[in-house]
């Protein structure tokens, strides 16, 4: 297998800085977050613990208990995105991106921890009634809570998709039903001050169970990305696509896709012609690493694999004197010829699928008749050119569009096919005359 090195080693260590200055102003960004998250959690907790011991409100105490709880998580979710920035060592040579998710999964397990609280919360409301003496204070902090909630939630979901952090979108969760906690205490601060039994703990049972649930899909979540799940169908044909709509990929094989905390990491093997020098496979491979990239913001980091192959159906050009069909003369110059024959073959049958023949539209033009000969050809989505010589301008515009030029050999149209699938004509790699056509 033919692994293509970079041929300028500044050009590869400027991408790799921009790769990492990427990945740092991410994981930043979700650092910021999480410790915003951290303070606004505390200062409600604190907020709404003073209350409730103000106003004897034993449900906002609960509730200010639970936001108290809240902030571990959040700040396991801030500890877990610094730690992801830090550089990659020769002990994690792959970077501390997972820590992220180690961090989600302690989160997932504070949230379960928190709902079955609540239901042993909810249990005890059962059979008891709390009161409180100033109602419309506490109900108040509980309204400025939920909507405090609210807020900061809509702000870790929007980061938290923003950047991939799984940690940040499990927080966002966890904080969504802190809105329904906050309005269920202001409904148990109503019920109990008109002494309806029952319906408070009820309410607050029925609200842990959903917490319950959000808490064993983030810890399924965690789990899964802990052990390099591959990330979803719509990912994946998104680079399938991207791999198809590169100019020289034959075909790919053994595509992997994981992920890495809030990024995702891949590698695959692209298939291109074995006549390609090392060179032009590099550029290939940059450009191929550099398309997903730029298609899918969430992956950090692709290593691409050359394959050499041999193509076996191939499209070809070969320049004519005259429209004989396959008795047709080859032409001895490229730019000027009369004609085009445009061939599509299958040398492993050694068949030919189907052929046309077309004017040389540029034939009479008075400079670079190869050039713009090309610039038609290329159009045709060409393989291969097979010709008597070619010119330096026409030859490198032919290489840039990873055409193969094969040296030809034959009197008739039909021998020089012929010759070609007998793997007899020899490749050209420079140009055969230096000035211009």
């Amino acid at each position: 297998m033919l692994q293509p090195e970079m041929p300028k080693m500044r050009y590869q260590d400027d991408r790799e800085m921009g790769k990492m200055s990427d990945a740092d102003d991410t994981l930043r960004k979700g650092e910021r977050a999480a410790l915003v998250s951290a303070w606004v959690t505390g200062l409600l907790a604190l907020g709404k613990g003073v209350c409730g011991l103000l106003t004897g409100s034993v449900v906002l105490i609960s509730d200010a208990v639970h936001s108290a709880i809240d902030v571990l998580p959040v700040t396991a979710s801030w500890l877990g995105l610094k730690v992801s920035r830090r550089k990659p060592d020769e002990r994690f040579p792959y970077g501390y991106f997972k820590a992220e998710s180690v961090a989600s999964l302690f989160i997932s397990i504070f949230i379960i921890v928190a709902a079955l609280e609540l239901v042993l919360e909810g249990y005890s409301r059962l059979f008891e009634m709390s009161g409180t003496s100033l109602p419309l204070v506490a109900a108040g902090v509980s309204i400025l809570s939920a909507i405090s909630s609210a807020m900061l939630a809509r702000y870790q979901r929007k980061v938290g998709e923003e950047i991939g952090s799984q940690s940040l979108i499990t927080n966002a969760r966890d904080t969504y039903m802190d809105i329904f906690v906050s309005l269920l205490v202001v409904a148990a601060i109503a019920l109990a001050y008109y002494e309806v039994p029952y319906v408070e703990g009820l309410v607050i049972i029925s609200i842990s169970f959903f917490i319950l649930k959000i808490g064993l899909e983030s810890i399924k979540d965690s789990v899964f990305a802990l052990m390099d799940i591959s990330p979803s169908k719509e990912v994946e044909e998104r680079v399938v696509r991207t791999i198809g709509n590169i100019a020289g990929v034959e075909g790919f094989a053994d595509l992997k896709l994981r992920r890495s905390g809030p990024f995702l990491l891949g590698e695959v093997t692209v298939k291109v012609r074995k006549q390609l020098d090392v060179e032009r496979a590099h550029q290939i491979s940059a450009r191929l690493e550099e398309e997903l990239r730029r298609d899918i913001k969430a992956l950090e980091a692709v290593v691409v694999h050359i394959e050499p192959c041999e193509v076996q159906e191939m499209r070809l050009v070969v320049p004519l004197k005259n429209d004989t069909g396959m008795a047709s003369v080859p032409a001895e110059k490229f730019g000027r010829a009369e004609h085009f024959a445009l061939v599509s073959v299958n040398r492993e049958q050694r068949r030919v699928e189907e052929w046309t023949i077309m004017a040389n539209p540029e034939r009479d033009r008075e400079a670079r008749a190869g050039l713009h000969a090309v610039k038609v050809l290329v159009q045709e989505k060409i393989d291969a050119l097979i010709t008597c010589e070619i010119g330096e301008i026409a030859f490198h515009a032919l290489r840039d569009h990873l055409v193969s030029i094969y040296l030809l050999d034959g009197h008739r149209l039909d021998e020089v096919l012929d010759n070609f699938m007998d793997g007899k004509l020899e490749m050209v790699l420079e140009p055969t005359r230096i000035e211009r056509e």
